[in-house]
C-alpha cells in the first residue's frame, strides 16, 4: 500500500489550527504525526520527527513563524516546509520566501487546494512508488437512455467498494430524472443539491457521515428532490463538490445524465476513465459514434474513453461486433451479456445483482467484477498468512 505523507501542523491559533485539523485528517494519503501549538521549541520537535512536511500558519507571528521555515530550511533538507497564512500580500510571501519557502498557501484553503501543494511538494503522492493509482472518477454515460448505464454505474459501483475495501462514492448527475434511488432503495432526504447548497459546510468527514451508506459499503450521493432544487445549481457549485468527492473518496463513480448538460461536461473534464455504454443495435451504435465524435473536440477526452456494450448476446441486436467495431475505428473493452432476469428484479429490489440468488455466479456479474478489478483505486494487498501459536513464538 502506498506509504502516507507524515505532516506536522504548526499554528498557535486555535480556530485555524483545528480547521487545518479536521481536514487533515480526513485525507486518505496524510498522516498528521502532531500539531503544535506554538513556534518557539518547534523546530526543535521537528527535527525529532522528521515528517515529510511541515505546515506552518504565520498569522500569529509573521517574524517567529519565518525563523521557524528558515531554520527547517536548512537544518532538515529532507522536510518539505509548506508556509499557510490569510494574509498573501507580497511583503508577507517575500518574508517567507527568502527564508527558503517554495510555495506558499492562502487560507482558507479546500480539500483540493491543499492536496495539489502537498503533491507540488512532495511529488511521491502522485508517483504511489511501487503501488500504482487506478482511475479515481469514473463516468458513466450513453448516447440515449434506456441502454442499461445507471444498472453498470450501480453495480460497478458496489462491486468496487467491496473489492477495494477504500471509500466509495456513486453520484447522480442526472440532476433531473435521475434513478439512483430507485436502484439502491435510497430515500432522498439528503441530495447533491444539499451539498452544493451548503459546500462551506462541509468537510470529508462530516460528509461521509451525512451520506446515505449501502450494505455493500457503497455512500451515495442523490440528485436534487426537486426540479426546482436542480435549477438552482450552478456549474461552480458542481465543480466544488467534485473537489469534496476527490478529497474524500478513493474512487468516486458519477452516473450522468445521457442528455450532455453541463454538470456532464464537468464530470467527464474531471474524469480518469469515461465509459461509453451502448447496445448492439443500429440507432444505438450510430448515435454512440456521434457522441465520440463529438469527444474528439474536447482535449483528452477521447483518451478516457472506453467502450462497454450491454446485453451483448441479445436477440434484438442488429449488428456484429465486427461490425461496430468498424464503426468506432477502436476496440470495445468489455461485454456485459445479456442478464435480464437478473437485472430487472434486482432493480425492483434496489439492490446490486449479486445480491440475488444466482446472481454473484451470472455471466454478466463476472464482466463486472473483471471491470472493478481493472479499475481498483490500488491493488489490492495480499492476505497474511496466519501463523501457529509455536510460530508466533520464534
Amino acid at each position: 500500500m502506498k506509504e502516507k505523507l507524515r505532516i506536522v501542523l504548526v499554528d498557535p491559533r486555535a480556530r485555524t489550527r483545528q480547521e487545518f485539523q479536521r481536514q487533515l485528517v480526513c485525507m486518505n494519503e496524510v498522516d498528521l504525526v502532531e500539531v503544535i501549538s506554538a513556534y518557539p521549541g518547534a523546530g526543535g520537535r521537528i527535527a525529532a520527527l522528521v515528517p515529510d512536511l511541515v505546515i506552518v500558519v504565520v498569522d500569529d507571528n509573521l517574524e517567529q513563524a519565518a525563523h521557524l521555515v528558515e531554520i527547517t530550511v536548512s537544518g532538515q533538507p529532507g522536510v518539505m516546509v509548506l508556509p499557510a497564512g490569510s494574509e498573501n500580500e507580497a511583503r508577507v510571501i517575500l518574508r517567507l520566501v527568502r527564508s527558503g519557502a517554495r510555495e506558499f498557501l492562502p487560507l482558507p484553503a479546500s480539500p483540493l487546494e491543499l492536496g495539489d501543494a502537498f503533491r507540488r511538494l512532495c511529488p511521491r503522492l502522485d508517483q504511489g512508488g511501487d503501488c500504482p493509482r487506478g482511475p479515481q472518477v469514473i463516468a458513466v454515460t450513453g448516447a440515449t437512455g434506456g441502454v442499461g448505464c445507471t444498472s453498470l454505474a450501480v453495480n460497478l459501483a458496489t462491486t468496487l467498494s467491496k473489492r477495494s475495501r477504500r471509500p466509495t462514492v456513486l453520484a447522480d448527475f442526472d440532476l433531473l430524472f435521475g434513478s439512483l434511488e430507485e436502484s439502491l432503495a435510497v430515500i432522498p432526504d439528503n441530495s447533491l443539491e444539499i451539498v452544493a447548497r451548503n459546500i462551506d459546510d462541509f468537510d470529508p468527514s462530516l460528509l461521509k457521515r451525512w451520506l446515505f451508506r449501502h450494505g455493500s459499503g457503497l455512500y451515495v450521493l442523490p440528485h436534487p428532490v426537486s426540479m426546482e432544487d436542480a435549477a438552482r445549481i450552478e456549474p461552480d457549485s458542481i465543480r466544488q463538490v467534485m473537489a469534496l468527492l476527490k478529497a474524500s473518496f478513493d474512487t468516486i463513480v458519477v452516473d450522468t445524465s445521457k442528455s450532455l448538460q453541463a454538470v456532464d461536461f464537468l464530470a467527464f473534464e474531471q474524469a480518469d476513465v469515461i465509459l461509453v455504454v451502448f447496445q448492439l443495435n443500429l440507432n444505438c451504435t450510430r448515435n454512440s459514434v456521434r457522441l465520440l465524435h463529438y469527444f474528439d473536440m474536447f482535449e483528452g477526452f477521447a483518451e478516457k474513453v472506453r467502450l462497454v456494450v450491454n446485453r451483448c448476446d441479445s436477440r434484438l441486436s442488429e449488428i456484429s461486433l465486427k461490425k461496430a467495431e468498424e464503426h468506432f475505428r477502436t476496440r470495445i473493452k468489455w461485454l456485459i451479456p445479456n442478464a435480464t432476469k437478473f437485472f430487472r428484479p434486482a432493480r425492483m429490489q434496489g439492490v446490486p445483482i449479486d445480491e440475488l440468488e444466482g446472481g454473484a455466479r451470472s455471466k454478466a456479474h463476472k464482466v463486472i467484477v473483471a471491470m472493478a478489478q481493472e479499475l481498483l483505486p490500488f491493488p489490492l494487498e495480499p492476505p497474511r498468512t496466519r501463523r501457529g501459536l509455536f510460530g508466533a513464538l520464534r
